[in-house]
């Protein structure tokens, strides 16, 4: 090939003509040389051709040798034959081999001479000089251009002989190039400059920079990349910081890039700070309209996002930096949306970070130092960083899903939403909305409640905003409803909500666009699944068929669907939702369980809001005619009610509230025993139709007045006289089947109408006035008379009853019960006994019973072994009674408006008892992990459950008259004035007397009619003085739930917290007059008020206390109330008298569980130890230690609040653990000899104590652990600089703990037969090790440094040291005694043992300390050496054992064979 067409035209041109080149270098030594080497076609016409560049390097080389004359002369041939850049541009291409076998290097002839160390200097020298002349006749910007084909050559050289020389002359060159030259100058710099002469380099490179800004970012990436740079790249990084915020925007990826690599610990700080508050000053990238494709200035922002990550993976100071400084901020207002991407930048700098990351920016959105602001401000309008950083704020969102806090789940709602709308490119665009979606059907499978619901929460957004975007989606939503299974109640009206309004909607677009072929095929899927679910026979599939519906009924009757919608359409769609109620009121005669789950969704769905005004109506009118259906005409006779076989059931009216003006009835028992099956099924949805009925007058009409007949009206129900003991003992089980489901259609009815008015009349009114105010409280009357009447019923039954009384999904429970999931084996297997009983009835009554089978009692056989009835059964139907409202707590607000107090002190109690429940059940289940709370369990009581903010609001209302109640409850407990009947019921004493509640202003003077009469059991249910015993009961024990829930001390929740105070702080009694709720926004409280306050409620409830005269229950309960106050005073910020006043606080609490343990250690006498045990109520501790049977729940809170409160715990433990504990008989006894109390606490006993050391091995956990937190923090730095004093501070408390460590293990070895104990001490004593090896590392740190000072160390670790000699004896005699309970913690507890041996002997090498180890003695607790290995004659019989027993075996299989 022509080698001339390979060189550019441009080369021939000028100066240096072929010819007179030609005719000037005859006599040229470097041309003489050349062709001696056999190297031709440097005349400037061709390429130059040789044979092997190998052999002409090695004979220019030996031509050379050392004469320093000759190689004078032949640089000065190179200079001469070089100065014409025709000749210099074929020098400088590559050569053309003519060699056989000979690879291909690329080199040109001037490389090959640079390689030769005699002549690489002048060479390079002229070379770099003439780059000024090369540049100006030519496009130095091409590659091919002789500066460029210069600069290449002098790259990678085989060795550089004269670096420093070769650098000035680059720097000399460098100032009269061009700036494309400059730049390959800037880039080769790094590969020749030395070490000595880098920070000349960079002060000539810094010098130039002022002179030539463009110059700048080449500059910085030389001196990035020189071999050593620190002390003059800190005045470079100096000038960049200057020069930062007037750099241009295209040079800004390379400006971070080298702050963030070259930060070091003096201006780290800087350069952050810098990047902070000058980055959102550049406009990097604007928000581009649909279809735009990413602007100049969004590849900028994505450079610059590579380059903060490329700075930070090289910089683990800068990282560092970042991530403190970011961690310190607390305001909003102070974080910017750089802050936000330098984090996600570190998410990728590995696992430890990108945990940190994740837990710190939960945290910022928990406690709300950034909001939703923040992540607009860093992803709106940023479409080069959403580009770079998107799968990290993909991850983000989900880590913030996951988090299980309100806040973070809230933000992460709002990622996802951004990240799917309008924060992607164009051309990415959706990908990425694939990739959100794939990450939310992650969040829908994960089995987690919070974390299904806050994604669903999601795609409700995304569907309200961009419907048309999710129909592009469409599989992904076809997918929802292929497993509705796995979600709740709550989750499936999110979920058919979603599915609906995407059928609903109504594109803009004309014509059949590819959305709405989606949108027509998920509506047809929708109305197939729904066809499905309500035809189906199971209740659950029915309910989500019912929520879909009604879901679906929402959507398409909403005033306007969408923005284009017709009126037509909006008519029709109307009628659609119309048709689709209709059809399903139908299924009522056929379903009725299925119609009263309908009801209850429809009640909700009016109470939200949610149904259009058209839709209301149209219900309104069926519900109440549904309603009527059951009512009759009170004036109609009630005879007996004939049943079938020949059996009747007497009826009565029961609660008449209306007197003669009433007209209505509810005649339970006729329509129970009702011949028309359809008729006795709809019982099963009466109190859901009657609650639809309520919510529908009042949001219609704004009242009840319509309706508020039937809050009076009275019950049909069968007669009183029936419900006596002997009466019940003698019905057939049709008859007890009649008597129990109207009991319980009568508890549910009364509740669902107390519901109603409390949720519907506001406070303000008074509660609809004194004769509702007064109905409502005697209708509380009368439901504690009912469900006290349905447990004595239950109670005399001689069969665990299950009532099919189907109350929807707003029942209590709606799963079985423990004790009915555990019968259903037994009840299978004793199926064909009862077939066998169930033949010798008539064939009548068996219809009848399988007639009333909606509504029915069925019974079982009672355990065997049981010949009397249990005292109560009401729990085991609790799952069948429909839940009280948090607003009906309203009512207990009222007790104080009542002319007559007693007799509001049953209801108060019935409110305070259902309280109790429902915070109990929420706090748990705020507790219980987020994997536990599945669907199944969610969905088993739909609708009972409340959080604590929920039941806190119901309970705000009441707090004022709380106290009063409390005050009056507690001095009527004085002196009692009840007995105890034959049947274990309160009877109302003397003095006492029963009355209805009566509000002054009501027209109706109470009457015995209002309530029932005629049975002692509800009689009783309403005696005032064991009423006002369950007020305090339930009364305390709800203040002890609510002062102990976490939620109450965190900051966002202190205006609650101050709304108790102010109830229960200062002038607590006398302030209640006024009756009105302290608001929650009226009661900030300084923090001194508050402390105070506190103070101020333990007063009071330590006034409540009666000591020994007080039930144990009650003093427990009145203690933990304290102490939780006080833990809430300790978490406000205080000062120091107010720390004081806490201090005294602690000690009285402790002194009080100390008293309370020491009741009636004196005073009674020892015969009285064969006295049976007190009942509830009267003083528990008896001097036989009988009367603390039963409660080892006290005992261990007593001892808790004993020793936890205590100035000093571990004297404490300490003086116990000498002293009491060790007088308990070390022989375990049974019978009353175990119970023969230790002095002076009557409840320490051998039956007791185990718990006594339960409680106190709990207790210096707590300590060890409080203990080790301190020294961790010592270690790490966090109280500031390392004080003498804490360091002694920490060593005492380590030898008080170790003490109390060792005399904890010590009363093991007098009790060696109490395995439980020995369990204990495996099980606490571990972690206490684990403890103790937290604080080692400080230790060993401590001692390296202060080698004379570890003797106290020494000492406290010997008290230590003698606990763990216990532990491994305990180990070696549980393995030995094949002991299941202590040989499972064996293997924890020696691995835990080892580490505590090895990281002492660190500690006392570190302090220059002899170490003598050896093998411990094998011993037993009574200190007797033992045999550490199983005697040889032992395993023979062993041996022979088993041979035998495989003989034996051997033996039995031949046997089976013949």
């Amino acid at each position: 090939m022509d080698s001339a067409s390979k060189r550019p035209a441009r080369y021939l041109d000028g100066p240096g003509d072929a010819k007179k080149a030609r005719s000037g270098f005859a006599d040229n030594v470097l041309l003489q040389a050349l062709e001696e080497a056999g190297c031709q076609g440097l005349d400037g016409n061709g390429p130059i051709e040789v044979e092997d560049p190998r052999v002409l390097r090695r004979a220019l080389m030996h031509s050379l040798g050392n004469n320093m004359e000759y190689i004078s002369t032949f640089c000065k041939g190179m200079r001469e034959a070089f100065q014409d850049q025709g000749v210099l541009s074929c020098a400088l291409l590559p050569m053309n081999i003519s060699g056989e076998d000979v690879p291909e290097t690329g080199d040109s002839l001037i490389r090959l001479l640079l390689n030769i160390s005699a002549i690489q200097t002048p060479l390079a020298s002229f070379l770099l000089k003439q780059l000024p002349n090369l540049q100006s006749a030519m496009e130095v910007d091409s590659t091919d251009a002789l500066p460029q084909l210069v600069l290449g050559s002098l790259r990678w050289l085989d060795e550089v002989v004269k670096p420093h020389e070769l650098t000035e002359t680059l720097l000399e060159v460098m100032p009269k190039c061009y700036r494309p030259v400059q730049q390959g100058i800037l880039e080769l710099l790094p590969e020749l400059v030395i070490e000595q002469d880098c920070e000349a380099v960079i002060a000539a490179l810094v010098q130039m920079t002022e002179k030539h800004s463009a110059l700048l970012v080449p500059v910085l990436e030389a001196i990035s990349n020189l071999s050593s740079q620190e002390t003059g790249q800190a005045q470079v990084t100096e000038l960049v910081l200057q020069r930062f915020q007037s750099a241009e925007t295209a040079d800004l990826p390379a400006l971070l890039r080298f702050l963030l690599q070259h930060a070091d610990s003096q201006n780290a700080s800087q350069v952050v700070e810098l990047l902070r508050s000058s980055m959102p000053s550049f406009a990097l990238s604007k928000q581009p309209a649909p279809g735009q494709e990413q602007t100049e200035e969004e590849d900028v922002e994505e450079a610059a996002i590579e380059a903060m990550r490329t700075g930070l993976q090289c910089s683990h100071l800068a990282a560092d930096t970042v991530f403190s400084q970011i961690r310190s901020l607390i305001d909003p207002e102070q974080h910017v949306s750089i802050d936000l991407w330098l984090l996600l930048l570190l998410v990728g700098l590995g696992a430890k970070r990108n945990e940190a990351v994740h837990k710190l920016l939960r945290k910022k959105f928990t406690e709300g130092h950034v909001d939703s602001t923040w992540l607009d401000k860093a992803v709106i309008g940023h479409q080069g960083a959403v580009k770079g950083l998107f799968p990290c704020l993909l991850g983000l969102a989900g880590q913030l899903v996951q988090a299980g806090q309100a806040a973070p789940q809230a933000a992460g709602t709002h990622l996802y939403t951004l990240l799917f709308t309008c924060c992607t490119p164009a051309g990415a665009a959706a990908q990425h909305r694939k990739e959100v979606l794939a990450a939310l059907h992650g969040h829908l499978g994960s089995g987690q409640a919070g974390e299904v619901s806050t994604a669903l929460q999601v795609l409700l957004a995304l569907t309200h905003s961009h419907a048309a975007l999710l129909l592009d989606h469409a599989d992904f939503m076809s997918a929802l409803l292929d497993c509705l299974d796995n979600f709740t109640q709550a989750q499936l009206h999110q979920v058919f909500e979603v599915v609906s309004e995407l059928v609903v909607f109504n594109s803009s677009d004309t014509g059949v666009s590819q959305a709405e072929q989606n949108r027509q095929r998920l509506g047809k899927q929708l109305e197939g699944l729904l066809h499905k679910q309500m035809q189906s026979e199971e209740v659950q599939s029915q309910r989500v068929g019912i929520i879909g519906t009604i879901k679906l009924v929402e959507r398409l009757a909403h005033p306007s669907p969408t923005p284009t919608a017709l009126p037509a359409a909006l008519d029709q769609r109307s009628k659609e939702a119309e048709q689709l109620l209709a059809r399903s009121f139908a299924a009522k005669q056929h379903k009725p369980a299925m119609f009263a789950v309908l009801c209850d969704e429809l009640t909700d769905a009016v109470t939200l809001g949610r149904l259009a005004e058209p839709i209301r109506a149209w219900l309104s009118s069926a519900a109440t005619e549904e309603l009527e259906a059951f009512l009759d005409d009170c004036s109609l006779d009630l005879p007996a009610v004939q049943c079938k076989g020949n059996e009747s059931a007497a009826g009565g009216s029961w609660m008449n509230l209306n007197g003669n003006a009433g007209q209505v009835m509810l005649p339970l028992l006729r329509i129970l025993a009702s011949p028309d099956q359809l008729h006795r099924q709809s019982l099963a949805y009466l109190c859901a139709v009657t609650r639809l009925a309520l919510t529908l007058e009042f949001h219609t009409l704004g009242n009840l007045d319509g309706l508020s007949a039937i809050l009076g009206c009275p019950l049909h129900m069968p007669h009183i006289d029936l419900m006596q003991s002997e009466a019940v003992l003698g019905l057939s089980p049709q008859q007890q089947s009649l008597v129990c489901t109207s009991l319980l259609l009568a508890i549910n009815w009364l509740r669902e109408l107390l519901n109603a008015w409390a949720h519907h009349v506001q406070p303000t009114e008074c509660m609809g006035g004194a004769e509702v105010q007064q109905n409502l409280l005697v209708r509380l009357q009368n439901l504690s008379q009912l469900e006290a009447l349905l447990a004595h019923v239950l109670a005399l039954l001689p069969s665990s009853p299950c009532l099919h009384v189907i109350a929807g999904p707003h029942t209590a429970a709606q799963a079985q019960t423990k004790s009915q999931k555990k019968g259903k084996a037994k009840e299978a297997k004793k199926s064909k006994g009862a077939a066998c009983e169930e033949s010798s009835e008539p064939a009548e009554d068996q219809e009848t019973v399988g007639h009333n089978a909606a509504v029915s009692v069925e019974l079982h056989k009672a355990p065997a072994g049981h010949a009397h009835p249990p005292l109560s059964r009401l729990p085991e139907v609790q799952g069948q009674l429909r839940p009280l409202d948090v607003h009906v707590l309203r009512l207990l607000g009222q007790v104080q408006a009542t002319a007559l107090p007693q007799a509001a002190l049953a209801p108060a109690a019935f409110l305070l008892e259902q309280l109790h429940v429902q915070l109990v059940e929420a706090l748990t289940r705020a507790r219980r992990p987020a994997f536990l709370n599945s669907a199944a369990s969610q969905d088993a009581s739909a609708g009972a459950h409340q959080t604590p903010q929920q039941i806190w609001g119901g309970l705000e209302s009441i707090l004022p008259a709380l106290p009063n109640l409390l005050t009056m409850c507690n001095s009527r407990q004085s002196g009692a004035a009840h007995t105890q009947g034959q049947e274990g019921v309160s009877q109302v004493g003397k003095g006492e007397e029963v009355l209805a509640a009566w509000v002054e202003g009501a027209s109706q003077d109470p009457t015995p009619d209002l309530l029932i009469t005629g049975h002692p059991i509800a009689t009783a249910a309403l005696a005032p003085t064991p009423a006002a015993a369950r007020v305090m009961q339930h009364g305390l024990h709800c203040i002890q739930q609510l002062t102990a829930a976490d939620w109450l001390k965190q900051p966002e929740h202190r205006a609650l917290l101050h709304v108790f105070l102010k109830a229960f702080g200062k002038d607590a009694t006398s302030s209640q007059d006024s009756h009105q709720s302290p608001s929650v926004t009226a009661c900030a409280m300084k923090s001194h008020e508050a402390i105070q306050s506190c103070l101020q409620a333990c007063h009071y409830f330590r006034a409540l206390s009666k000591g020994a005269l007080g039930p144990l229950e009650q003093e427990v309960a009145l203690l933990h109330a304290q102490a939780n106050l006080i833990s809430i005073a300790e978490t406000i910020p205080g000062t120091s008298s107010t720390r004081g006043d806490l201090s005294q606080a602690k000690e009285s609490i402790s002194r009080a569980a100390e008293e309370a343990l020491q009741q009636g250690g004196e005073s009674q006498p020892q015969e009285s130890s064969s006295s049976p045990p007190q009942a509830q109520g009267a003083d528990p501790a008896t001097g036989s230690g009988g009367g603390w049977k039963g409660q080892q729940g006290a005992i261990g809170d007593l001892v808790h609040l004993w020793v936890a409160w205590s100035p000093q715990p571990c004297q404490t433990m300490l003086r116990l653990l000498q002293g009491a504990l060790s007088q308990v008989p070390s022989q375990p006894l049974t019978g009353k000899k175990a119970q023969e109390p230790v002095a002076p606490y009557p409840g320490l006993s051998g039956s007791s104590l185990h718990v006594w050391y339960k409680a106190l091995s709990q207790e210096l956990l707590l300590q060890w652990a409080t203990h080790a937190a301190g020294v961790v923090a010592l270690h790490k730095g966090r109280q500031g600089p390392l004080q003498q004093e804490a360091v002694d501070s920490a060593l005492e408390q380590l030898r008080q703990c170790g003490k109390a460590f060792s005399s904890l293990l010590l009363l093991n070895k007098a009790h060696l037969k109490r395995i439980q104990m020995h369990a204990q001490a495996l099980r606490f004593g571990s972690k206490l090790i684990q403890h103790c090896l937290r604080t080692l590392p400080f230790w060993e740190a401590w001692y390296t440094t202060h080698p004379n000072q570890v003797e106290p160390f020494s000492k406290a670790i010997k008290d230590v040291q003698s606990g763990t000699r216990i532990l491994y004896v305990i180990c070696a005699e549980g393995k030995a005694n094949k002991n299941i309970t202590i040989a499972n913690l064996v293997v924890g507890t020696k691995h835990v043992l080892e580490e505590f041996r090895v990281g002492v002997t660190a500690v006392m090498l570190a302090a220059k300390q002899h170490i003598l180890q050896g093998n411990l003695k094998h011993k037993d607790l009574t200190g007797q050496e033992v045999s550490s290995q199983v005697p040889f004659t032992q395993i023979l019989s062993d041996d022979d054992e088993d041979d035998t027993q495989q003989q034996g075996r051997r033996q039995e299989a031949g046997s089976d064979t013949e």
